[in-house]
């Protein structure tokens, strides 16, 4: 997640090197400009887990 004033665009790595080992994948994404960038690291399931405090309680009928 990025404020609006961060600019995104996908780069593609360059040089058979980098792309063999350099660990990182083809694609990498450049952020620019001023603004706040909010990076989350969690596997999907454990940020599921993270999420379930902060989730309404269901309401019972």
């Amino acid at each position: 997640m990025f404020e609006a004033t961060v600019g995104f665009d996908i780069t593609v790595l360059r040089g058979v090197r980098n792309i063999l080992f350099g660990g990182d994948g083809l694609f990498l994404a450049a952020l620019t400009g001023p603004g706040r960038v909010w990076l989350q690291s969690l596997t999907v399931t454990n940020l599921a887990h993270a999420l379930v405090p902060y989730l309404p309680e269901p309401k019972d009928n």
